[in-house]
């Protein structure tokens, strides 16, 4: 023990001496005025003893056999008689000759003095409180005494029963703890709570009960207060003011337990209500009704009933096959998708292996392996090949993941079944046909070869011929028969040069050609010259048409395809196609608009796509527009559409500038 807290023991011990000796001062003082006040006192005394005995010994059958502890004393507090049950108690015999001042705790010496004196003046003293010390412990005892007179009406002693209420006092402070604490659980529960008698008098209510109902006075103040027509002072807060009024009589009329009920409220709140009949030996005795704002939980259970409902409707129709398994890989569910996958129906496969049934040999295997990984927690996807119920072998992919229960424990698997059976067989084919493209590249660079010559030997035959008949008949012909030949030798020219040019582009993929100055307004000029514009079609441009560093024949052929295309499409009485071009630091953005028959937007993506022409037009292959794109790609562009069916397409295409 350390030296303070040694000196704090002291200093309460040194405290509690002083009070002891205060109060036995403070007996002593009294007792001294009792005996000054009568002569007689003293000799009362001597024949106390006597006459105790002559007064005991009437009721020595009764004091002996009585359960409680009695004891008789003097003035001064020596005990004159006890029976068996005062000496278990007090933890000493009459032999010991004890005064009950030595059996006190310290602490309750003055008030021992205070009771004494209410004794001596009243005559009387019951259910007087006081703690002595016996048996090591610290006892509570009730006291309920009385003076004894002699015949001249004078006190002689004090008698009196003890009672042990250590433990009773114990029990009742647990009591009250007990009731403090559900008070105050009461008060603070989330849900309303009233408690009413038989009579329909308020016994308990809480914060909550009041709030539920907007009732301005506190709980206390509803203690006591009559319920018999609260139903229809408040039933205007709820949706079905009569039902309410209506449903409260029965309850209380029916006394029996009702549990969930639920309220609608006017401002949207939903109230659950529980009512309990209290009954005590088969007699009513009151109820107690509760009230819990299940608002939140209605609407959340609703929006999860719709979801169950959507992902079951999604489960149950969409192509892939579901299939969820125990730990054990024994089905417990499956789709109608992988019913009709594999042949079989719900009912043939729940409780059984699904690799049992389902998988090739080859394939159970692997689907034992991955089942391990799935076991520790792992999703993944495989390829397995099945065999239907009806024999024929099909190749599944796979997508599993894990299985959890509520408390995150793994409890088996779900798996998405997806049929590749038509893709198994495509890649088999397109194994075939690069084969075969290899091969058909490698003739068609000879055949490029060979056309380009075959066509450019006729072109230079007539621009030849041109040149003779033009020699022959200069001074026949007249001046404009002389410039149209002039410029079918142009044409010629420049169709010798596309020529050379296209076949040349079509022998190389991305081998970038010599880079040059391209003005794309003079493109705009070749390509009028070179197409067959219709009077009815009007081609704008803008003035800011930039000059880029590309391929020349590349932009020819990108512009060409779709004013091509624009021109092709035209349905109007009066077609526009407009060209024009914005540009930012990386990149030229063009545009090609026109006002003809439109695109639907499912088709945007698929136009760029080999051979797929949406209109069976006579002049369209269905390549030009994959032409384009993969122009656009080999300067690392973009190209996209903006279309109206019936008013017109836009084309915008980005081509990165070239820096040298």
């Amino acid at each position: 023990m350390s030296e303070d807290k040694l000196k704090m023991y002291e200093r309460a011990l040194a405290r509690e001496k002083a009070a002891r000796k205060e109060a036995e001062r403070i007996l002593e003082d009294k007792s001294r005025e009792l005996f000054y006040k009568s002569q007689e006192l003293q000799k009362a005394n001597i024949q106390l003893e006597k006459l105790v005995k002559e007064k005991t010994s009437e009721l020595e059958g009764v004091f002996e056999n009585i359960v409680d502890a009695y004891v008789v004393t003097n003035l001064l507090g020596d005990v004159l008689k006890m029976n068996e049950a005062a000496e278990a108690l007090l933890d000493f015999t009459i032999e010991d000759k004890k005064n009950l001042m030595d059996t006190l705790h310290p602490d309750d010496y003055e008030k021992a003095a205070i009771g004494f004196q209410k004794l001596y003046k009243t005559g009387s003293l019951t259910g007087f409180n006081i703690r002595i010390v016996a048996h090591g412990n610290t006892i509570l005892l009730e006291l309920n005494s009385s003076i004894v007179y002699d015949e001249n009406k004078q006190p002689i002693a004090a008698q009196g029963i003890v009672r042990d209420i250590t433990q009773q006092k114990a029990a009742e402070q647990k009591l009250i703890n007990s009731e403090n604490r559900l008070s105050a659980v009461i008060s603070n529960l989330e849900s309303g709570i009233l408690l009413e008698d038989e009579n329909r008098k308020v016994v308990i209510a809480n914060e909550r009960f009041c709030d539920f109902f907007s009732i301005a006075i506190t709980p206390a103040e509803l203690i006591g207060q009559d319920c018999t027509n609260a139903a229809e002072r408040y039933k205007h807060l709820f949706e079905n003011e009569e039902r309410f009024v209506t449903r409260i009589n029965t309850l209380i009329k029916l006394k029996e337990q009702v549990v969930g009920d639920e309220l609608q409220l006017k401002d949207g709140r939903i109230l659950e209500r529980d009512f309990i009949p209290i009954y005590e030996e088969g007699i009513y005795k009151g109820h107690l009704t509760t009230y819990r704002d299940v608002t939140l939980h209605r609407r959340f259970r609703k929006n999860i009933e719709a979801e169950r409902a959507k992902y079951s409707s999604i489960i149950a129709n969409m192509e892939l096959g579901l299939v969820e398994v125990d730990t054990n890989d024994k089905i417990l569910m499956v789709n109608q998708s992988l019913e009709e996958m594999s042949g079989y129906e719900e009912q043939e496969l729940l409780g059984k292996r699904g690799r049992d049934i389902l998988l090739d040999k080859e394939s159970q295997q692997r689907l034992l392996e991955e089942n391990k990984k799935r076991l520790k927690g792992t999703s993944n996807s495989y390829e397995v090949v099945a065999i239907t119920k009806q024999g024929e072998k099909r190749h599944w992919l796979i997508s599993g993941a894990p299985n959890y229960d509520v408390s995150g424990n793994i409890i088996g698997s779900i798996g998405i079944h997806l049929d590749i059976t038509a893709i198994k067989e495509l890649e088999l084919q397109k194994e075939s046909l690069l084969q075969k493209l290899a091969s058909s590249n490698h003739e068609l660079q000879e055949y490029a070869h060979v056309v380009s010559h075959d066509l450019k030997s006729p072109l230079r035959s007539l621009d030849a011929l041109l040149t003779w008949v033009k020699e022959d008949n200069v001074d026949v012909l007249s001046s404009d028969s002389l410039e149209n030949l002039d410029l079918m030798g142009t044409t010629l020219e420049k169709m010798e040069q596309l020529i050379s040019d296209v076949l040349e582009y079509s022998s190389v993929s991305s081998d970038e050609k010599e880079v040059q100055d391209v003005a794309v307004s003079g493109v705009i000029d070749d390509i009028e010259k070179l197409l067959h514009i219709p009077d009815n079609i009007c081609i704008e441009r803008e003035d800011t048409l930039p000059t880029i560093k590309a391929d020349r024949v590349r932009i020819q052929q990108l512009f060409q395809n779709l004013m091509s295309n624009a021109i092709r499409y035209s349905d109007k009485e009066m077609g526009i196609i407009k060209i024009g071009c914005e540009q930012s630091k990386e990149y030229n953005t063009f545009s090609v608009s026109d006002n003809g028959i439109g695109i639907e937007k499912e088709y945007h993506d698929k136009i760029f796509e080999i051979f797929q022409s949406l209109n069976k037009h006579k002049d369209s292959t269905g390549i030009g527009l994959s032409i384009v794109k993969k122009i656009v790609d080999l300067y690392s562009g973009k190209i996209w559409l903006e279309s109206t069916p019936g008013e017109g397409t836009t084309f915008f295409f980005t081509l990165k500038k070239i820096i040298i």
